[in-house]
Formats: C-alpha cells, sequence, structure tokens
C-alpha cells in the first residue's frame, strides 16, 4: 500500500545583515530548511515585517549595522510582534551590550560570528519551537479565557433562575408554615372543647356503666394524643423560621437538669421509675434556655416511656476537656441497627414501642436534633438492642 506523505510548510525565518554576501550566504545554507526570508537594514526589515509578521517564526540580525543596530532593531520586534523570537550575531567586543539585552528580554539568544551552521541550526530549531509554545499558549489562554466569559455567564444566568426559584420557595415554605398553623390550630380547637365535655362528665362517673366509663377513657386517650402530635408539629413547624431569633449565651446547665428531673418524678411514679441523677454543680454552655428545656423534656419523655416499669433512668452531665455532654439513659428495650438509622427522622416509627402503651408521634427526636444543631450542638445515641439506650448532647464548654 502506498503511503500518503503530508507536506508541512517550512517554518520562516528573517535573516538581516548590512553585507549581502552574508545575506546569501545564510540564504544558500539554509533554505533547504526554512522559508528564508532576508533584509540589509533594520528598516526594511521592519517593513517585510510588517507585511509577514504573521508567517514568521524567527528573526536573525547582525548587531553591527548602520542607522541601526541590532539589539535596536529588535527593541521595535518586541513591541510590535512579542512573539517572534530574535537572535543576534555579535563579534566577541560586543557581547556585554548583547548580554544586558538578553537580561531585558529583547533577545532570546547571540551567536558569535563566525558562525557554524549546524550550531546556529540547533538554536533557530529552539527558537522555532519556543516560538510554537508561545504561540499555542497564548491560543489556549484564548480560548480558556473564552471558555471561562462563557462559563460565567453560565453561572450568572444559572444564579439568576435558582435566585428565583429560591425566592419563590421561600414564599410557598412561608405559606406551608402559615397554613400548617391555620390547619393544626383548627383541629386543636375542636379537640379542647371535646376534653372539656369528657371533663364535665366526670362529674357524673358514678351514675355510669363500667362500659361507658370505658369509652370515655378510650377518647380522653385519643384527644391525649392528638393534642400531642398536634403541639409537636406546631413545634416542628416553628423550628423551621426560629433559629435566628435564638438566645444563645451562657447558661448552668446542670441546674437546668436538675430542674427539668424534677418535673418529671410524678410521671415516672406511675411506673415506679427512679432517676439516678449525678450532675456536677455549675457548668456553663451556651444554648438558648427555652431550647434546652424542651429538649431535656423530650429526652426524659421518652426514656420514661421506653423504660419498663420498676427500672430506673439515669441523667447525668459527663464533662470532657472542652465539651460538656447530658446523657439520659433507660433500661428499656434498646434499638437495633435499623432503627439507629431512623432514629432522628420526622415521622418514624421504631420497631422498639414504649412499654407502658404511651402515644409516640414519631416527632420528638427529629425536633431534639434541630434544637440541637441550632445551637451548635450534638446529639445521638449508643445503644444495644435489649440493653437500653443512652442518649447524649454535647455542647461547648463556656464560661459563666
Amino acid at each position: 500500500m502506498d503511503s500518503v506523505q503530508v507536506k508541512k510548510d517550512k517554518p520562516t525565518v528573517l535573516y538581516v545583515d548590512d553585507e549581502q554576501q552574508n545575506l546569501v550566504s545564510f540564504r544558500a545554507g539554509f533554505r533547504k530548511v526554512y522559508k528564508v526570508l532576508i533584509a540589509n537594514s533594520g528598516d526594511e526589515a521592519l517593513e517585510i515585517l510588517k507585511e509577514e509578521h504573521n508567517n514568521i517564526s524567527v528573526v536573525i540580525s547582525d548587531q553591527r549595522m548602520p542607522k541601526m543596530t541590532g539589539v535596536e532593531l529588535f527593541e521595535e520586534v518586541r513591541k510590535l510582534y512579542p512573539d517572534i523570537m530574535r537572535i543576534v550575531l555579535t563579534g566577541y567586543s560586543d557581547v556585554q551590550d548583547i548580554i544586558n539585552a538578553i537580561s531585558k528580554g529583547e533577545v532570546y539568544r547571540y551567536i558569535t560570528k563566525p558562525w557554524n551552521r549546524d550550531e546556529l541550526m540547533v538554536t533557530i530549531d529552539n527558537a522555532i519551537e519556543a516560538f510554537n509554545l508561545k504561540v499555542e499558549n497564548r491560543r489556549l489562554f484564548s480560548s480558556l479565557q473564552e471558555a471561562n466569559e462563557h462559563l460565567e455567564e453560565k453561572v450568572k444566568s444559572r444564579t439568576k433562575a435558582l435566585q428565583v426559584q429560591n425566592e419563590e420557595l421561600i414564599e410557598l415554605d412561608g405559606e406551608k408554615n402559615h397554613l400548617i398553623g391555620i390547619v393544626a390550630h383548627d383541629l386543636k380547637s375542636p379537640l379542647s372543647q371535646i376534653g372539656g365535655l369528657i371533663e364535665l362528665m366526670k362529674f357524673d362517673m358514678d351514675t355510669f356503666s363500667s362500659e361507658q366509663k370505658e369509652y370515655i377513657t378510650m377518647i380522653q386517650t385519643s384527644i391525649n394524643k392528638q393534642e400531642e402530635l398536634i403541639t409537636q408539629i406546631l413545634d416542628l413547624n416553628a423550628l423551621d423560621s426560629k433559629a435566628s431569633n435564638l438566645n444563645i449565651i451562657p447558661r448552668d446547665i446542670s441546674r437546668a437538669v436538675k430542674d427539668s428531673v424534677e418535673r418529671f418524678e410524678l410521671t415516672a411514679k406511675k411506673k415506679n421509675i427512679t432517676f439516678d441523677l449525678d450532675v456536677k454543680e455549675k457548668l456553663y454552655a451556651a444554648v438558648d434556655e427555652t431550647y434546652f428545656g424542651q429538649i431535656l423534656q423530650n429526652l426524659i419523655s421518652n426514656a420514661i416511656k421506653f423504660s419498663n416499669n420498676n427500672s430506673i433512668v439515669k441523667v447525668f452531665l459527663q464533662e470532657e476537656e472542652t465539651t460538656l455532654q447530658i446523657h439520659v439513659k433507660d433500661h428499656g428495650p434498646g434499638l437495633n441497627e435499623n432503627d439507629k438509622k431512623k432514629l432522628f427522622g420526622r415521622f418514624q416509627k421504631l420497631s422498639a414501642r414504649p412499654t407502658g402503651g404511651e402515644h409516640s408521634t414519631g416527632l420528638g427526636l427529629s425536633i431534639v436534633k434541630k434544637m440541637v444543631e441550632d445551637m451548635n450542638g450534638r446529639v445521638w445515641c449508643e445503644s444495644v438492642e435489649g440493653e437500653g439506650a443512652d442518649f447524649i448532647i454535647e455542647f461547648k464548654k463556656v464560661e459563666a
């Protein structure tokens, strides 16, 4: 099979010298390798460059020429056509001037006369390679700039679209929160009325049959469950918009923990549960008082719900090097691995159930997580199935 060879254009080199014999010699020596253009003065070289600068890779000039020296020519070339590589031919007496020109960036290399063809060709080839790299780098930089400008336009356009979408979502979220509030309050009102009627009926409980009494108890239980669910939905709804209104300041959390445990003493007694409280005095963390109180309320209430009768709920405050950890540990059924994965999600029903038939909305722990994180804290649970659960909240320790 015949191979087809693609003929590549020869690089163009401009040679400048005021001696005709040198021009002839250069052209004869390099015309087979390069496309050679010649000029016998700096002015003529600039005229040729005006027409051919897009094709010329290298300009080679003798240093000593009348009217305009090689370095002076290259000063102009550098201003007008900075990519073109510049090589100067010089005698030994001009070397210092040429070195100064190289340090200023006006000359790529210098060759002392008389030049050796092979050495000069190596220098020219290196200059052509450097020229090609400069041109390619400029092309790539230009392409990069163009791509960057295009990307910036796309980013601006996308950002604007996202801003519009975000504004729409904020508006929809506000409408959603407003609707939830209306619905929840509209549900709560008739439940309160029914609850009030049930309380009135209890005054005549002695006249009711055992079956009627059972019905009243069932109605009361259902009302309590629904009121708890509505309250937690309202709490969750409020959480989504309240984080920026928190009053997070250093507070004595040891006192708050003790107060929360005391509030649940009567509830715990109904299941004959006792508290094992171990709290060191005057330990401070930066929290919001209302949020922190509700977090403790949810965790302690859960511990009682999921603890067996005649058991112990341990509440203790553990001081670490830079943090404070509040532990609420029950002796209930504990959590399996699947329960742990969805523990802090909204409306999650776990396989572990309250031990006394208490109601669980599936919202309490998601509320706890949101509140803790809004105060820059952490919450997690350590549990072995069948051995209870230890819920831990952690905040940075601060000075009073």
